[in-house]
Protein backbone atom coordinates (compact mmCIF):
# COMPACT_ATOMS: atom_id res chain seq x y z
CA UNK A 1 0.00 0.00 0.00
CA UNK A 2 2.00 2.99 -1.24
CA UNK A 3 -0.02 5.51 0.77
CA UNK A 4 0.66 3.72 4.07
CA UNK A 5 4.33 3.27 3.24
CA UNK A 6 4.60 6.99 2.54
CA UNK A 7 2.79 7.75 5.80
CA UNK A 8 5.20 5.52 7.72
CA UNK A 9 8.23 7.23 6.17
CA UNK A 10 6.83 10.66 7.04
CA UNK A 11 6.09 9.59 10.60
CA UNK A 12 9.59 8.24 11.25
CA UNK A 13 11.25 11.08 9.38
CA UNK A 14 14.98 11.33 10.03
CA UNK A 15 14.91 9.37 13.29
CA UNK A 16 17.55 6.72 12.65
CA UNK A 17 16.90 5.13 16.05
CA UNK A 18 13.28 4.32 15.18
CA UNK A 19 11.84 1.41 13.24
CA UNK A 20 8.20 0.88 12.26
CA UNK A 21 6.35 -2.15 10.95
CA UNK A 22 2.65 -2.23 10.11
CA UNK A 23 0.55 -5.10 8.81
CA UNK A 24 -2.97 -6.03 7.80
CA UNK A 25 -4.44 -7.93 10.73
CA UNK A 26 -6.70 -10.00 8.46
CA UNK A 27 -3.91 -11.82 6.63
CA UNK A 28 -0.53 -10.79 8.06
CA UNK A 29 0.55 -8.89 4.94
CA UNK A 30 3.10 -6.19 5.77
CA UNK A 31 1.91 -2.81 4.52
CA UNK A 32 4.68 -0.52 5.82
CA UNK A 33 8.31 -0.93 6.83
CA UNK A 34 10.80 1.73 7.89
CA UNK A 35 14.32 0.72 8.93
CA UNK A 36 13.41 -2.83 8.01
CA UNK A 37 16.53 -4.56 9.33
CA UNK A 38 15.98 -3.46 12.93
CA UNK A 39 12.23 -3.82 12.53
CA UNK A 40 12.37 -7.44 11.43
CA UNK A 41 15.64 -8.81 12.75
CA UNK A 42 16.07 -6.92 16.01
CA UNK A 43 16.07 -8.92 19.22
CA UNK A 44 15.39 -6.78 22.29
CA UNK A 45 13.08 -6.81 25.29
CA UNK A 46 9.65 -5.43 24.34
CA UNK A 47 8.77 -3.97 27.73
CA UNK A 48 5.14 -3.53 28.63
CA UNK A 49 3.88 -4.01 25.08
CA UNK A 50 4.28 -7.73 25.84
CA UNK A 51 1.59 -7.41 28.53
CA UNK A 52 -0.76 -8.13 25.62
CA UNK A 53 0.48 -11.73 25.56
CA UNK A 54 0.66 -11.98 29.35
CA UNK A 55 -2.90 -10.67 29.60
CA UNK A 56 -4.14 -13.10 26.96
CA UNK A 57 -2.70 -15.99 28.97
CA UNK A 58 -4.17 -14.79 32.27
CA UNK A 59 -7.58 -14.21 30.68
CA UNK A 60 -7.51 -17.50 28.77
CA UNK A 61 -6.60 -19.45 31.91
CA UNK A 62 -9.31 -17.73 33.92
CA UNK A 63 -6.87 -16.20 36.40
CA UNK A 64 -8.57 -12.83 35.90
CA UNK A 65 -11.35 -11.11 34.03
CA UNK A 66 -10.98 -7.57 32.76
CA UNK A 67 -13.23 -6.48 35.64
CA UNK A 68 -11.35 -8.41 38.35
CA UNK A 69 -10.04 -6.31 41.22
CA UNK A 70 -6.25 -6.51 40.94
CA UNK A 71 -4.55 -3.93 43.18
CA UNK A 72 -1.64 -1.95 41.80
CA UNK A 73 0.92 -1.56 44.57
CA UNK A 74 3.66 1.07 44.47
CA UNK A 75 6.35 -1.64 44.59
CA UNK A 76 6.57 -5.40 44.93
CA UNK A 77 9.44 -7.60 46.12
CA UNK A 78 10.53 -10.90 44.58
CA UNK A 79 13.28 -12.66 46.50
CA UNK A 80 14.83 -9.37 47.51
CA UNK A 81 14.48 -7.76 44.06
CA UNK A 82 12.24 -4.71 44.00
CA UNK A 83 9.98 -3.99 41.03
CA UNK A 84 8.24 -0.64 40.66
CA UNK A 85 5.87 1.33 38.45
CA UNK A 86 6.65 4.37 36.37
CA UNK A 87 6.19 7.59 38.37
CA UNK A 88 5.60 5.52 41.54
CA UNK A 89 2.04 4.81 40.40
CA UNK A 90 -0.28 3.18 42.92
CA UNK A 91 -3.95 2.18 42.42
CA UNK A 92 -5.16 0.16 45.42
CA UNK A 93 -8.65 -0.40 44.01
CA UNK A 94 -7.66 -1.05 40.40
CA UNK A 95 -9.25 -3.60 38.13
CA UNK A 96 -7.14 -5.68 35.74
CA UNK A 97 -8.50 -3.55 32.92
CA UNK A 98 -7.15 -0.42 34.63
CA UNK A 99 -3.81 -2.09 35.38
CA UNK A 100 -3.37 -2.78 31.67
CA UNK A 101 -4.50 0.68 30.55
CA UNK A 102 -2.11 2.46 32.91
CA UNK A 103 0.63 -0.20 32.59
CA UNK A 104 0.94 -1.24 36.22
CA UNK A 105 3.94 -3.54 36.54
CA UNK A 106 3.35 -4.65 40.10
CA UNK A 107 -0.18 -5.95 39.47
CA UNK A 108 1.08 -8.20 36.67
CA UNK A 109 4.06 -9.41 38.70
CA UNK A 110 1.84 -10.22 41.67
CA UNK A 111 -0.11 -12.66 39.45
CA UNK A 112 3.01 -14.65 38.51
CA UNK A 113 2.32 -17.47 40.97
CA UNK A 114 -0.83 -18.34 39.01
CA UNK A 115 1.17 -19.63 36.04
CA UNK A 116 3.99 -22.13 35.69
CA UNK A 117 7.56 -21.22 34.75
CA UNK A 118 7.15 -22.55 31.19
CA UNK A 119 3.52 -21.60 30.67
CA UNK A 120 4.01 -18.17 29.09
CA UNK A 121 6.55 -19.62 26.67
CA UNK A 122 4.24 -22.46 25.63
CA UNK A 123 1.25 -20.12 25.28
CA UNK A 124 3.24 -17.69 23.11
CA UNK A 125 4.22 -20.55 20.83
CA UNK A 126 0.80 -22.15 20.61
CA UNK A 127 -1.28 -19.06 19.90
CA UNK A 128 1.12 -16.33 18.73
CA UNK A 129 3.55 -18.33 16.56
CA UNK A 130 6.58 -17.19 18.56
CA UNK A 131 9.62 -19.34 19.39
CA UNK A 132 9.29 -20.74 15.88
CA UNK A 133 12.40 -19.63 13.99
CA UNK A 134 10.35 -20.52 10.91
CA UNK A 135 8.99 -17.25 9.52
CA UNK A 136 10.07 -16.49 5.96
CA UNK A 137 8.65 -13.09 5.16
CA UNK A 138 10.41 -12.67 1.78
CA UNK A 139 13.25 -14.07 -0.28
CA UNK A 140 16.52 -12.97 1.28
CA UNK A 141 14.78 -11.24 4.18
CA UNK A 142 15.60 -12.84 7.50
CA UNK A 143 13.64 -12.20 10.65
CA UNK A 144 13.85 -12.96 14.34
CA UNK A 145 10.52 -14.55 15.07
CA UNK A 146 10.33 -13.64 18.75
CA UNK A 147 11.81 -15.55 21.66
CA UNK A 148 9.93 -16.30 24.87
CA UNK A 149 12.00 -18.87 26.78
CA UNK A 150 10.70 -20.74 29.81
CA UNK A 151 11.34 -18.68 32.93
CA UNK A 152 14.26 -19.69 35.10
CA UNK A 153 13.03 -19.12 38.62
CA UNK A 154 10.64 -16.67 40.22
CA UNK A 155 12.57 -13.48 39.49
CA UNK A 156 12.86 -14.30 35.81
CA UNK A 157 9.15 -15.08 35.65
CA UNK A 158 8.37 -11.74 37.33
CA UNK A 159 10.44 -9.95 34.69
CA UNK A 160 8.78 -11.82 31.84
CA UNK A 161 5.32 -10.84 33.08
CA UNK A 162 6.18 -7.24 32.14
CA UNK A 163 8.16 -7.93 28.97
CA UNK A 164 11.65 -7.97 30.44
CA UNK A 165 14.08 -10.79 31.22
CA UNK A 166 15.26 -12.90 28.30
CA UNK A 167 12.34 -12.02 25.99
CA UNK A 168 13.53 -10.94 22.53
CA UNK A 169 11.20 -9.13 20.14
CA UNK A 170 11.12 -6.57 17.33
CA UNK A 171 8.42 -4.43 15.69
CA UNK A 172 7.54 -7.24 13.27
CA UNK A 173 6.77 -9.70 16.04
CA UNK A 174 4.95 -7.14 18.17
CA UNK A 175 2.73 -5.98 15.29
CA UNK A 176 1.93 -9.66 14.76
CA UNK A 177 1.15 -10.04 18.48
CA UNK A 178 -1.41 -7.25 18.23
CA UNK A 179 -3.02 -8.82 15.17
CA UNK A 180 -3.28 -12.24 16.79
CA UNK A 181 -4.60 -10.87 20.08
CA UNK A 182 -7.38 -8.98 18.31
CA UNK A 183 -8.39 -11.47 15.63
CA UNK A 184 -7.68 -14.64 17.60
CA UNK A 185 -5.84 -16.25 14.68
CA UNK A 186 -2.09 -16.15 14.03
CA UNK A 187 -1.16 -15.14 10.49
CA UNK A 188 2.57 -15.19 9.85
CA UNK A 189 3.67 -11.76 8.60
CA UNK A 190 4.53 -11.76 4.89
CA UNK A 191 6.25 -9.22 2.70
CA UNK A 192 6.29 -11.40 -0.41
CA UNK A 193 3.28 -13.50 -1.36
CA UNK A 194 3.58 -17.11 -2.46
CA UNK A 195 6.21 -18.32 -0.02
CA UNK A 196 5.56 -21.07 2.53
CA UNK A 197 4.20 -19.66 5.79
CA UNK A 198 4.34 -20.94 9.35
CA UNK A 199 0.89 -21.65 10.77
CA UNK A 200 -0.68 -22.40 14.13
CA UNK A 201 -3.99 -24.27 14.34
CA UNK A 202 -5.23 -22.93 17.67
CA UNK A 203 -7.29 -19.76 18.00
CA UNK A 204 -7.85 -17.51 20.99
CA UNK A 205 -11.42 -17.58 22.31
CA UNK A 206 -13.69 -14.61 21.68
CA UNK A 207 -13.81 -13.50 25.31
CA UNK A 208 -10.02 -13.09 25.29
CA UNK A 209 -9.84 -11.11 22.04
CA UNK A 210 -12.76 -8.90 23.12
CA UNK A 211 -11.09 -8.13 26.45
CA UNK A 212 -7.73 -7.30 24.83
CA UNK A 213 -9.43 -4.97 22.35
CA UNK A 214 -11.30 -3.19 25.13
CA UNK A 215 -8.16 -2.81 27.25
CA UNK A 216 -6.12 -1.46 24.34
CA UNK A 217 -8.85 1.07 23.58
CA UNK A 218 -8.77 2.06 27.27
CA UNK A 219 -5.01 2.59 27.03
CA UNK A 220 -5.52 4.95 24.08
CA UNK A 221 -8.45 6.86 25.58
CA UNK A 222 -8.03 6.99 29.37
CA UNK A 223 -4.72 5.27 30.03
CA UNK A 224 -1.01 5.81 29.44
CA UNK A 225 -1.45 6.77 25.76
CA UNK A 226 -4.54 8.96 26.16
CA UNK A 227 -2.78 12.28 25.58
CA UNK A 228 -1.36 11.01 22.30
CA UNK A 229 -4.59 9.88 20.69
CA UNK A 230 -6.98 12.56 21.89
CA UNK A 231 -9.39 13.35 19.07
CA UNK A 232 -8.39 10.26 17.05
CA UNK A 233 -11.24 7.71 17.16
CA UNK A 234 -10.92 3.98 16.60
CA UNK A 235 -7.46 3.53 18.10
CA UNK A 236 -6.23 0.98 20.63
CA UNK A 237 -2.69 0.97 21.97
CA UNK A 238 -0.16 -0.30 24.49
CA UNK A 239 2.86 1.61 25.68
CA UNK A 240 6.17 0.08 26.67
CA UNK A 241 9.46 1.20 28.16
CA UNK A 242 12.12 -1.50 28.32
CA UNK A 243 15.03 -1.16 30.72
CA UNK A 244 18.41 -2.04 29.20
CA UNK A 245 21.39 -1.66 31.48
CA UNK A 246 21.41 1.96 32.63
CA UNK A 247 19.16 3.12 29.80
CA UNK A 248 15.77 2.49 28.22
CA UNK A 249 14.17 1.75 24.85
CA UNK A 250 10.80 3.16 23.86
CA UNK A 251 8.03 0.98 22.43
CA UNK A 252 4.45 1.40 21.34
CA UNK A 253 2.01 -0.88 19.55
CA UNK A 254 -1.39 0.19 18.28
CA UNK A 255 -4.19 -0.57 15.87
CA UNK A 256 -6.74 1.33 13.83
CA UNK A 257 -9.17 -0.25 11.41
CA UNK A 258 -7.56 -3.40 10.05
CA UNK A 259 -3.99 -2.18 10.56
CA UNK A 260 -1.68 -3.11 13.45
CA UNK A 261 1.57 -1.21 13.92
CA UNK A 262 4.60 -1.33 16.18
CA UNK A 263 7.33 1.23 16.73
CA UNK A 264 10.63 0.72 18.54
CA UNK A 265 13.00 3.57 19.37
CA UNK A 266 16.44 2.57 20.57
CA UNK A 267 17.41 4.73 23.53
CA UNK A 268 13.92 6.21 23.79
CA UNK A 269 13.14 7.56 27.26
CA UNK A 270 9.65 6.05 27.23
CA UNK A 271 7.15 4.51 24.87
CA UNK A 272 4.80 7.49 25.10
CA UNK A 273 7.41 10.15 24.46
CA UNK A 274 9.65 8.39 21.91
CA UNK A 275 7.52 5.89 19.98
CA UNK A 276 4.10 7.41 20.60
CA UNK A 277 4.25 10.45 18.31
CA UNK A 278 5.56 8.29 15.46
CA UNK A 279 2.79 5.71 15.66
CA UNK A 280 0.16 8.43 16.13
CA UNK A 281 1.28 10.24 12.99
CA UNK A 282 1.26 6.99 11.04
CA UNK A 283 -2.21 5.95 12.22
CA UNK A 284 -3.59 9.32 11.22
CA UNK A 285 -3.37 7.99 7.65
CA UNK A 286 -5.31 4.81 8.49
CA UNK A 287 -9.10 4.70 8.22
CA UNK A 288 -10.86 3.93 11.51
Amino acid sequence: MPALQAAAERAVGGNAAASLIALDMRNGEIVSTVHRQAGMSGAVAPGSTFKIVTSALLLHKGVVKASSKTPCAKTTMVNGQQFHNIDDMVMPNATFREDFAHSCNTAFIDLRDRIGDAELSAFATRYFGLNSNAWKVAEGQGSVDGVVPPAVGDNDKAAQMIGQGALKMNPLTMASVVATALTGQFHQPVLQRGLPVFTRPDTLPAHVTAAIRTMMVDCATIGSAASLFKGMPGVGAKTGTAEVGDGTNGWMVAFRGNIAAAVYVEGGASGSSAAGPIIRDFLAAVKA
